[in-house]
């Protein structure tokens, strides 16, 4: 059976900053180190599943259900794992759709014996979070893919690092700015100099980077110091992609930090100009790609079929470690991540929650395998033994 559910993440109102001023950086083991890789078993002639899946007569299939907004359910990389899924007899796979989930209440969604659930901008996750205490009080046996209770700590960037460092996961220096509303009031001991920014006495000097505690918010700041750009100092403004944009620098903006809410203030890492996007499937299991940062000039680089230019990426054996305590240290079981590669270190800087690997076949046969007989372990042993040793 699961284990209990976790306790809410607490409301996020008190200030942290990184001990000592130092970056938070941890010993990690890499004796356990793996990677999954396994083969979608084929059909037989008449487009079923072969009998070694489990999924032949005298077995139920195992009802999974699909609790997310349309344009997710109906994406590219969903459609292909959902698809693979589908070529066994083990699962009866339902979609709730946008009107039953938004619409609804609870009492009218379907029971199902494993639900795949995860944000997205109008996803009522409160609502999610109430049918899954409705269907483990109703079967014990009851599992979430993705822990649906934890993903409110990726709301909260503030949570995310505390997560991270409880999880002994390496983040950069930072400090938590937390105000409250109406008047936005400064915190006791913060203090902001022409060149830096102060919380009870651990300092980030520019060039530092302001991310909105909001984990929505993607309107995140880079302040400079006089001299390092063109010019004296200067701000280059993040948000999400607009075309081929995905930043826009202000050489005449004065450096004053923004007031108007609660931020995390942390130091910009040089990583050559790209970020490393992780895709982890289970805790052994992580794709990695990196792309063109948006801190370089703004401008995306694109194929000419207008998809964004990654490239493939070898992760080290501490980077595989790292992705490996990600995936549980959220209990998402499907989860993306940032990692900044910067003087010989890697550092983890957002946790995404349910990500998928764009246009990879592999990546796609591989994430299907790896769910499917995560799913039959949990719910059905008996069956994935029986799974493994066709697929052996």
């Amino acid at each position: 059976p699961p284990a209990p559910a976790p306790a809410p993440a607490p409301h996020m109102n008190m200030n942290m900053s990184t001990p000592a001023g130092g970056d938070v950086s941890f010993e990690v083991n890499t004796s356990l180190n793996t990677t999954t890789q396994l083969k979608t078993q084929p059909q037989g002639a008449d487009g079923a599943a072969g009998d070694a899946g489990g999924g032949g007569a005298g077995f139920s299939p195992v009802r999974v259900g699909v609790c997310t907004m349309d344009k997710k359910a109906t994406s590219k990389p969903m459609v292909a794992i959902l698809t693979r899924l589908n070529l066994f007899a083990d699962f009866h796979i339902t979609t709730f759709g946008d009107d039953l989930i938004l619409n609804k209440p609870v009492s009218c969604w379907p029971e199902v014996d494993c639900l795949i659930s995860f944000f997205s901008e109008g996803f009522p996750l409160d609502k999610a979070e109430a049918y899954v205490r409705q269907e483990r009080g109703k079967n014990p046996n009851f599992m979430c893919l993705n822990d649906v209770e934890k993903q409110f700590v990726l709301h909260d960037r503030r949570s995310v690092y505390r997560t991270l460092i409880s999880h002994q996961i390496p983040v950069t220096r930072f400090i938590e700015v937390t105000r409250e509303p109406p008047l936005w009031d400064d915190p006791d001991g913060f203090e902001e100099t022409e060149d830096a920014v102060t919380l009870d006495g651990t300092t980030i000097m520019k060039p530092f980077v302001e991310k909105p505690v909001d984990g929505e918010d993607h309107n995140v700041w880079i302040y400079y110091p006089g001299g390092l750009t063109d010019g004296e100092g200067g701000v280059k403004k993040l948000f999400r992609k607009k075309g081929n944009k995905s930043s826009e620098f202000y050489p005449d903006h004065p450096g004053k930090v923004r007031r108007q809410g609660s931020y995390m203030y942390e130091r910009f890492m040089q990583t050559g100009g790209t970020d490393v996007k992780v895709y982890t499937v289970g805790p052994h299991y992580a794709h990695a790609e990196a792309r063109k940062s948006p801190v370089v000039d703004g401008f995306v680089e694109r194929f000419p079929d207008g998809k964004e230019i990654r490239y493939p990426v070898l992760l080290t054996p501490a980077e595989k470690e790292i992705a490996k305590k990600v995936n549980i240290a959220f209990g998402q079981f499907v989860c993306g991540f940032d990692l900044l590669r910067s003087e010989g270190k890697s550092y983890v800087c957002d946790v995404n929650g349910w990500s998928f690997v764009k246009n990879s076949e592999k990546y796609y046969a591989d994430a299907a395998d790896i769910v499917r007989h995560h799913i039959l372990h949990q719910l059905t042993p008996h069956r994935d033994v029986q799974s493994s040793q066709a697929n052996s």
